[in-house]
């Protein structure tokens, strides 16, 4: 269970009130609109990949505040505006290079074009059945091109790409 000392989170939040006012040369908390801008960015991105953190109210909001907090470190350092932002962005989407949605359906495209239809509502219900299908093997994993580009996740890969062609001959696809 997650607590919080409130004289600390009120400490913290006047310490990054300041900080923001620091950084900008006008006298408004640029704070709130900084942290709606990586919400939503990171929200229509977890949402379009179907991460299944996308409904995730307290991950979004834990995740926004780093990416705020890493962006003013970044300024309060001296580095420029789109130098902080992309240190921002790589905080918000760390972990995040790829969804098992999109691995799936990248296979099914690549691989399985011969068994099943191309077309959009076909690759998102084999995607979804798959994902259902094969939720076991995709905990503890990580993907992303650090993750297949080892011996490991070309392993994995494979894995599922056996399992996918195992599951259209059980049932004559």
């Amino acid at each position: 269970m997650l607590t919080l000392n409130c004289d600390t989170f009120s400490n913290r939040r006047v310490e990054n009130i300041n900080r923001s006012l620091l950084m900008t040369n006008n006298h408004f908390d640029s704070r709130g609109y900084d942290l709606d801008y990586y919400n939503l960015f990171l929200r229509r991105y977890l949402s379009e990949h179907r991460f299944p953190e996308a409904e995730d109210d307290l991950f979004i909001a834990t995740r926004t505040e780093h990416a705020y907090d890493v962006f003013v470190e970044s300024r309060l350092a001296g580095d420029e505006w789109y130098i902080s932002n992309e240190k921002a962005m790589a905080a918000l989407y760390a972990g995040f290079e790829m969804s098992p949605y999109d691995f799936i359906s990248g296979l099914l495209l690549d691989e399985f074009q011969d068994n099943i239809s191309l077309e959009d509502e076909s690759i998102e219900f084999w995607t979804f059945t798959f994902i259902d299908e094969l939720k076991e093997e995709f905990k503890g994993i990580t993907l992303g091109e650090e993750f297949f580009n080892t011996t490991e996740g070309e392993v994995f890969r494979l894995t599922v790409i056996g399992r996918i062609t195992l599951f259209f001959e059980e049932y004559g696809l």
